[in-house]
């Protein structure tokens, strides 16, 4: 019966990628030890002499250099008769493989980066893996390497596990029996984007709308928590569903959590992928604390469903793992999304417009204490490396960039068109396979909206021209002032009426 499901397998896959190069991985949990794993890559028949094999060296939502292929070693390529062909180490994330035609696969272990005993760089837990009898983090990006001009071709994922172990991901799955499970991704882009984790379950899964939403946990000295996290997570998904026009742009999506650490040393949080988003938060983290920190976090992560997923450029819809581009519109990607994060929760009645003011006053008292001598667009094309210091003003400059072009937009259409639709439209115009020219986007949102807002660009993301708070909060009703005191500013808002305040922030457009 398994021979025959494996066949089936088998069969279904060259079906659905018939006529593609189709590249296959093998993991075996159950044979991990001394916090390693092997790996074992699979490759189809190729025609160059040499073939440059990679571990990623950045991955998308990081914008930090982690260098996975410095947990990777051993590296052994063979030809289908089992002989060893000659692998020649490029740099931390690079082996040049000769005599390439032969190659038929490339083993090697791979070290977790939670508990590795030497350190050799430093990753942001929610990035990282970890190996251990029942809990298993499989960021696939820190495991599974590629060929350099393959990244689009499909692979098959084979990993053997214990019986009592369920692997939770967003990637589609075929389980062949209760020790085995078989996937399969569209790209190496794709498998890399579908973190997993192996734990004893402790998941529940729920409809919104036509998506499937799953809570998956671990913690070791807890069980049966997924339930109650759902629960209180469950009226943001809705509130997102309805701010998105009562339609998601995903079948399914997974918010895998762990709690686990402890240590002062660990930087918690999480990382988003365009189906899934992955927790790293503390053990002792209980009751309304984790309720909050979870529901904070998830209402920004889920919406990466709009961008990247739908509104990318090239620089992140054919992302280079080893040398890349970065894009200048991380105003928009983490910026907008973060904005979106709070502006949804006013609208679905979740915060009133207090609470949102006093979000909006916190972000723009932070935001002053980044560099305000340098464009966004430039920060952002630096985040990797020159400017990666000012990489949390994009959640605070970025998301008030993001408030005010939505005052801005609902000022000009009085009241009718705001962020909230304009991202619909992008997501409508572009979608997960066509990215727009970086240089061109704010020519492409001018066309779509109004003549003016290209110099709202050009001033205030573009250029150096401070946000002017309170004309963009007139609009809508809300005096902004802003008073220099002997210890710094004192920042108020006066809602002259609150339901008007309120009504103006909340868009009418429902994706009618």
């Amino acid at each position: 019966m398994k021979t025959q499901l494996i066949i089936l397998f088998t069969l279904m896959l060259n079906f659905a990628h018939a006529g593609k190069v189709i590249f296959n991985y093998e993991l075996d949990l159950t044979q991990y030890k001394d916090d390693r794993l092997k790996v074992k890559f699979n490759i189809p028949k190729i025609k160059q002499d040499e073939v440059v094999f990679h571990l990623p060296k950045v991955v998308p939502g990081t914008y930090s250099i982690h260098n996975y292929g410095s947990f990777a070693h051993d590296i052994v390529a063979l030809d289908k008769k089992g002989d060893t062909l000659k692998v020649e180490r490029l740099d931390k994330n690079s082996w040049k493989i000769i005599n390439a035609k032969k190659l038929k696969s490339i083993s090697y272990w791979v070290d977790d980066t939670w508990n590795t005993r030497e350190i050799k760089e430093s990753i942001f837990e929610p990035a990282g893996t970890n190996f251990e009898e029942d809990f298993f983090v499989l960021n696939t990006f820190g495991i599974f390497g590629y060929l350099k001009g393959y990244e689009k071709s499909p692979c098959d994922i084979i990993i053997k596990h214990p019986k009592k172990l369920y692997g939770s991901t967003s990637l589609l799955r075929s389980t062949a029996n209760d020790s085995t499970d078989y996937f399969f991704s569209n790209s190496y882009h794709e498998l890399a984007d579908s973190p997993m984790m192996y734990c004893v379950p402790d998941t529940i899964s729920v409809m919104i709308g036509n998506t499937q939403v799953l809570v998956s946990v671990y913690k070791k000295e807890e069980k049966n928590l997924a339930k109650s996290i759902m629960k209180d997570i469950k009226p943001l998904m809705m509130a997102q569903h309805a701010y998105l026009g009562d339609s998601l742009p995903v079948k399914n999506y997974a918010f895998i959590i762990t709690l686990v650490g402890g240590g002062f040393m660990s930087s918690y949080g999480a990382l988003e992928h365009s189906k899934s988003s992955f927790f790293y938060l503390p053990s002792f983290m209980k009751g309304n604390s984790l309720t909050e920190n979870i529901n904070h976090i998830a209402a920004h992560e889920f919406l990466h469903i709009i961008t990247p997923l739908n509104i990318h450029s090239k620089e992140i819809g054919e992302f280079d793992y080893i040398n890349p581009e970065m894009s200048k519109h991380l105003w928009m990607y983490e910026g907008m999304t973060e904005y979106a994060s709070h502006h949804s929760q006013l609208c679905g009645r979740i915060v009133n417009l207090k609470d949102f003011l006093g979000t909006i006053k916190s972000k723009i008292s932070g935001a002053k204490g980044y560099n305000n001598k340098v464009p966004f667009t430039e920060i952002s094309e630096g985040m990797l490396d020159k400017y990666h210091g000012e990489l949390q003003n994009v959640y605070l400059k970025g998301a008030l960039i993001s408030l005010c072009l939505d005052l801005e937009l609902r000022h000009l259409s009085n009241g009718a068109y705001g962020t909230q639709k304009l991202m619909h439209d992008l997501s409508l115009k572009f979608g997960p396979t066509k990215s727009f020219e970086d240089d061109k986007l704010f020519d492409i949102i001018t066309e779509m909206t109004y003549p003016s807002i290209r110099q709202f660009f050009t001033d205030h993301v573009e250029g150096l021209e401070p946000l002017d708070y309170a004309k963009y909060f007139k609009y809508i009703g809300v005096d902004y002032t802003e008073e220099k005191t002997k210890y710094g500013s004192k920042r108020e808002f006066k809602v002259n009426n609150d339901d008007k305040g309120a009504v103006a922030l909340r868009d009418k457009w429902m994706g009618k």
